[in-house]
């Protein structure tokens, strides 16, 4: 005997859409469930992680004021209290000074903040899900860099900071250049370098034979850029387009002289004698600045300003046996703490070869304080030249030292020069 199907049975689909659709329809809502807790729990951990970031850096600026583990806790809790009240509930989070795994585990300049919350569930829980949270973590640090003395502007060259050969400096002070390059301080030769700290936006190369020591910020390699504490960002000096008539032209000194504040047509040029300089500000119009011989420069509250057209203003240039002992002033909005000033080019400022060369060679023994100003320059200390650096700053688009060059140097709170350091809090994870 035979089972016999009705036709109308197997030819009916409208059973078998319903029955799929019976199975289907829980898996569609869920899906739809999911997505709108999802996308809700999107929106809250994005708010979380914006708490965790302001916490966290808000408990690194706690660390650059040099405050206890407990202060800095205290910060990061008022940053997340501002944002999910005092009580905090259904958040917690959780502070590590420094932080205890990622790049920066162990950098006591550095805080993690992570932070958890606990969520709503709506349609997932429908399927069993009873509890849901969100988690995020933020790691802040402190880029900071003592003070420093010799400063490279430029952005690009490489040895944008050159120290070579058996030259010697002993600074307490750092040394610092903005270029990227990945020989931005490029140490070559028995050249022996004793400093706080070094910061380089690129890189630092340090060949065998040269000496490096730091004696407390240490090495930074892809360091924040330094603000250039003359130019646009910083005091933005500029030098005056109205001078007055010349004291004197094309002056050639070969006798004892006193000289008084002015512009010199030309330059000067200083081959013999004593010159003593009037306290005051001396404009170097189209014209070098040229000691030479055994000239001696003696000067106090003393700035010497390098002015002139386009293409025509003089260099810095001081060679041989002279005895140059020249001080800025140490009060003045405009030019307190200059001792030399040159304006930026308006091409070749903070990028390779920039736009001259200055010089400090020879056997020249140089007393000075305040800053050197050469932000378009190379400026080159070279040969025998010894320095006294009175927190002399030097900054220039790069700083070549070379030779049996000697510097050292101290720094005085007081000497009217505008600090060159960073310190920054910026947000890393």
């Amino acid at each position: 005997m035979r089972l016999r199907i009705p036709r109308t049975f197997t030819t009916d689909t409208g059973g078998g859409v319903a029955m799929v659709f019976g199975l289907v329809l829980p898996v569609l809502i869920g899906f739809s469930g999911l997505a709108v807790d999802g996308t809700y729990w999107m929106m809250e951990r994005s708010k979380l992680q914006a708490a965790a970031d302001s916490a966290a850096l808000s408990a690194a600026q706690t660390i650059q004021l040099s405050g206890s583990d407990s202060a800095i806790s205290n910060e990061a809790k008022k940053l997340m209290q501002k944002v999910y009240g005092q009580a905090l509930t259904g958040v917690r989070y959780f502070v590590q000074h420094p932080p205890l795994s990622g790049p920066l585990q162990g950098n006591t300049t550095a805080v993690a903040v992570l932070a958890e919350r606990d969520q709503p569930v709506y349609f997932l829980g429908l399927f069993g899900v009873s509890s849901m949270f969100v988690a995020t973590r933020a790691v802040a640090r402190v880029d900071s860099m003592n003070e420093a003395c010799l400063l490279a502007l430029s952005e690009d060259s490489d040895k944008a900071i050159n120290i070579t050969g058996s030259s010697t400096i002993n600074l307490k002070c750092g040394i610092a250049t903005n270029s990227a390059s990945t020989q931005a301080v490029y140490l070559s030769g028995a050249s022996n370098t004793t400093v706080t700290g070094v910061s380089a936006v690129g890189d630092v190369y340090q060949s065998n034979n040269a000496k490096l020591k730091t004696t407390d910020g240490g090495i930074k390699s892809n360091a924040a850029a330094i603000t250039d504490p003359y130019g646009p960002e910083g005091r933005n000096i500029q030098a005056p387009t109205s001078l007055g008539s010349c004291v004197a032209s094309k002056l050639k000194v070969k006798a004892n002289v006193t000289l008084a504040p002015g512009r010199y047509c030309g330059g000067i040029d200083f081959t013999g004698g004593t010159t003593t300089f009037s306290p005051g500000v001396y404009y170097i119009d189209e014209g070098d600045f040229r000691a030479n011989g055994n000239a001696s420069l003696v000067g106090e509250d003393v700035t010497f300003v390098f002015t002139g057209k386009t293409g025509k203003v003089g260099e810095l240039n001081i060679n041989g046996g002279s005895e140059i002992s020249l001080h800025a002033p140490k009060t003045g909005a405009t030019w307190g703490g200059l001792l030399f000033f040159k304006p930026a080019s308006e091409s070749g400022q903070h990028c390779a070869n920039g736009g001259g060369t200055a010089t400090l060679n020879g056997n020249a023994n140089l007393d000075l304080s305040g800053a050197i100003y050469l932000p378009s320059e190379q400026l080159t200390m070279a040969g025998g030249s010894s320095s006294e650096m009175s927190c002399l700053q030097v900054i220039a688009n790069e700083i070549k030292i070379t030779g049996n060059s000697s510097i050292t140097g101290t720094c005085d709170e007081s000497d009217g020069t505008n600090k060159i350091e960073r310190s920054i809090v910026e947000l890393m994870e």
